[in-house]
């Protein structure tokens, strides 16, 4: 057997695991539409898997989009986007970028080892210098230069760094299609051009894909005893959000969460209620069983502060519904009594409470 065949069929093995343990057989508390999401995830996940690892050269990084609208993976924000590509711990790189308008941008390192994966190292635009016009420079490299105020320490293990821009306006900015971000990565040093693809690269690369795959889905939660705290199991309620920690994989370590299920049957809507903390960005979304937003191209199903009706003293009322009830405020839920509801709160600078939930007959609603 050739080395590719090797890679192709571990991958198509992968795969195959993958929809048997991740995604799992409909049941009591799994239906056919959970299922159905899942293989949509797996889809979104191989295709970006394809596009960032099967052709990764770190020697000659180049930024791609790390989610889209049709590539939803990984737990999504309609006000965010996010660029990744992979980096090796043994070579020093230079970033440069703008804040075009975002409100937070950060930069982390995923590191990984025989154990599992996590933040090896963060930066986020309160911590490096931005200029005038918004353009900032990043060197991310082992050992500190003269002036570390725009440096991240290379962490060993280094595999890929994810950018994120989030953006706190009235649209959403993930549903312009047309909103392009001034972002690039290059090496420090010259490296010797590459040759042809070979027997050996095309099979790294197939086993890059498989990796990444895996330890996304199957080996997610590997090491992990319990759920976070800020992840609620039961449906409608909300525990406090909370900042996730270094061991938390591919979270952001200075924005503070909070996760809950829903269930929103016919005919009932989701009274969510609470205050909007002191942060640079406070935004919810509701997300199918796998994580993966709904249809923001075409219904509002998030809100951020700048979308938000709320009183004088930042108090906000969220109904989620089935259909338009007529209030301030209203989350589509597309037809799906259940999901869940994900919230994010941008560097806060005081103590949150969890929102409160309220099931409520939707005739019931004033307006």
């Amino acid at each position: 057997m050739t080395e590719s065949r090797r890679a192709f069929r571990e991958l198509l093995e992968l795969l195959d695991r993958i929809d048997a343990q991740y995604i799992g057989e409909t049941g009591e508390y799994k239906s056919a539409l959970d299922v159905a999401d899942g293989h949509r995830l797996v889809l979104h996940g191989l295709r970006r898997a394809l596009g960032s690892q099967l052709e990764a050269d770190t020697h000659r990084p180049v930024f791609q989009r790390a989610i889209t609208p049709t590539t939803k993976f990984g737990g999504d924000s309609p006000d965010a986007i996010y660029h990744e590509c992979n980096v090796s711990a043994d070579v020093s790189y230079r970033i440069r970028g703008n804040m075009a308008g975002a409100v937070y941008v950060s930069l982390s390192v995923q590191s990984g080892g025989s154990e599992a994966e996590g933040v090896g190292a963060s930066l986020n635009s309160e911590q490096f210098e931005v200029k005038p016009d918004g353009s900032f420079e990043i060197l991310l490299s082992r050992t500190p230069p003269a002036d570390t105020r725009n440096w991240v320490q290379m962490p060993e293990g280094a595999l890929n760094v994810l950018t994120r821009h989030y953006f706190e306006e009235a649209g959403n900015v993930m549903a312009d299609t047309a909103r392009r971000l001034d972002l690039e990565i290059s090496t420090v040093g010259d490296f010797p051009a590459p040759g042809e693809p070979t027997v050996e690269s095309i099979s790294a690369g197939i086993d890059r894909v498989s990796r990444w795959m895996r330890s996304r889905t199957l080996e997610e939660s590997k090491g992990r005893t319990t759920m976070p705290s800020w992840v609620s199991v039961v449906p409608n309620r909300f525990n406090e959000p909370e900042k996730p920690g270094a061991g938390m994989a591919y979270a952001a370590l200075d924005i503070a969460y909070a996760m809950a299920p829903f269930h929103v049957p016919p005919g009932k809507a989701l009274v969510m209620s609470g205050r909007f903390p002191a942060c640079r960005y406070a935004g919810v979304v509701l997300w199918s069983r796998f994580r993966q937003s709904f249809d923001y191209m075409n219904r509002r199903v998030s809100l951020n502060r700048a979308q938000t009706v709320t009183d004088g003293a930042g108090n906000y009322r969220i109904v989620l519904a089935e259909r338009d009830p007529g209030v301030p405020n209203w989350l589509d839920t597309g037809g799906r009594t259940s999901g869940f509801m994900y919230w994010r709160f941008l560097l806060p600078e005081e103590p949150m409470a969890a929102p409160q939930c309220e099931l409520v007959d939707i005739d019931s609603l004033p307006g």
